[in-house]
């Protein structure tokens, strides 16, 4: 006898589709801002699919750009973007995720997890790294010695290390192999002395934040901010503030951002998606590699928003995914004046990350 479709599932899937069961209205105020719901159904309706029906008929989960927006409006309090992870990891159990569209960003991921492009030093006497992720020194190597030689000057003994948090496979469902290669990241810096990791980047706050267990883990933006640093550089027109969709619980790096800026007396205009509200640009859950289309909607929705003003944001990959269509500029740019240049472009990011590690080999000596 043929199992019924809920009996198979992973427990993690079966918690999150009673949850929906129990709680979900289907009022659609989540539908009305998000183009994968409003294709899909409800996240009420989609639970009730998982639990009734195999998964060839599930609507595909890998549509979905896990920003949290539906989580954020809806009156119930709900997190339905944990229900479509799950929904993503259980097929990828199943065997059921083909990996070549996403070739090209797992072997980004698979660079900056390599030996060639990792590098990890902590000075004698030091608890503290900073880890400044993939996206911004490929793109952005000098705000990354910048960001660092000013840090030393808030946290002594200040160490470095350089990586990836793997936080695609992540996105994917790669459940186990998330847990393999991050964990020995974490458990490498453990090991070495590290209790507290200051991040630059967005995805890899909230992979520290949930998976880096003793861990404590920081944006640069909170710190600098908590410090009272002061820019040297002053002016720039007016800006809109777009807050990468990991910080949409991140008050303080949200506050961090706007109060650097303030303080490098750039005026910082509201717009309505920001904050709890903010929007995905385009990039996120990796749906551009399976559904254009849609990721495409995610960024008209964010240009509308901005209305042809500059954008400002602390996360390098929403400031390079933007700047295809509007001008985007990196928080860090403008705090440090480094932001004069294009932002590099692969293949050249390749060599600047490797010219960066070179830097910090130097700089810190041998050891």
């Amino acid at each position: 006898m043929e199992e019924h479709p809920l009996e198979i599932l992973g427990e993690a899937l079966k918690d999150a589709v009673a949850e929906m069961d129990v709680h979900c209205t289907d009022c659609g105020a989540c539908s009305v801002r998000c183009a994968f719901l409003k294709e899909k159904g409800t996240p009420g309706r989609i639970a009730e699919m998982v639990r009734t029906l195999p998964c060839e008929e599930w609507p595909d989960p890998f549509h979905c750009s896990l920003c949290g927006l539906c989580g954020a409006i809806c009156p119930e309090g709900l997190r339905p973007e944990k229900l479509f992870l799950a929904m993503r990891r259980e097929l990828v159990r199943r065997g059921r995720l083909g990996l070549k569209p996403y070739k090209p960003i797992l072997f980004y991921e698979s660079v900056g997890d390599s030996e060639l492009f990792s590098f990890f030093r902590l000075p004698q006497g030091g608890d503290t790294v900073l880890f400044p992720g993939c996206a911004l020194p490929s793109t952005r190597p000098a705000t990354v010695r910048r960001l660092f030689e000013t840090l030393e000057e808030i946290v002594p003994s200040l160490g470095v290390a350089l990586g990836c948090c793997i936080k695609p496979s992540f996105d994917l469902g790669r459940e186990d192999f998330f847990r393999e290669r991050f964990g020995a990241l974490r458990d490498k810096l453990l090991a070495a002395g590290v209790r507290r990791v200051i991040t630059a980047c967005p995805n890899c706050q909230k992979v520290f934040a949930e998976s880096g267990g003793p861990l404590e883990s920081v944006t640069a933006y909170a710190l600098l901010d908590e410090a009272g640093y002061a820019p040297k550089v002053n002016g720039g027109p007016p800006v809109v503030v777009h807050d990468a969709c990991p910080q949409r619980h991140d008050e303080a790096t949200r506050r961090g951002v706007r109060a650097l800026a303030e303080r490098c007396a750039v005026v910082v205009e509201r717009t309505p998606a920001e904050g709890l509200l903010t929007r995905c640009c385009g990039e996120g859950g990796m749906v551009g590699f399976v559904r254009p289309d849609l990721a495409q909607t995610w960024t008209d929705a964010r240009e509308k928003t901005v209305a042809g003003k500059r954008v400002l944001t602390s996360c390098a990959g929403c400031a390079n995914y933007l700047g295809r269509r509007m001008e985007a500029v990196h928080i860090l740019d403008v705090v440090f004046g480094t932001g004069g240049k294009r932002p590099l472009r692969p293949p050249l990011t390749y060599g600047a990350r490797l010219l960066l590690k070179r830097w910090f080999k130097r700089r810190f000596g041998k050891g």
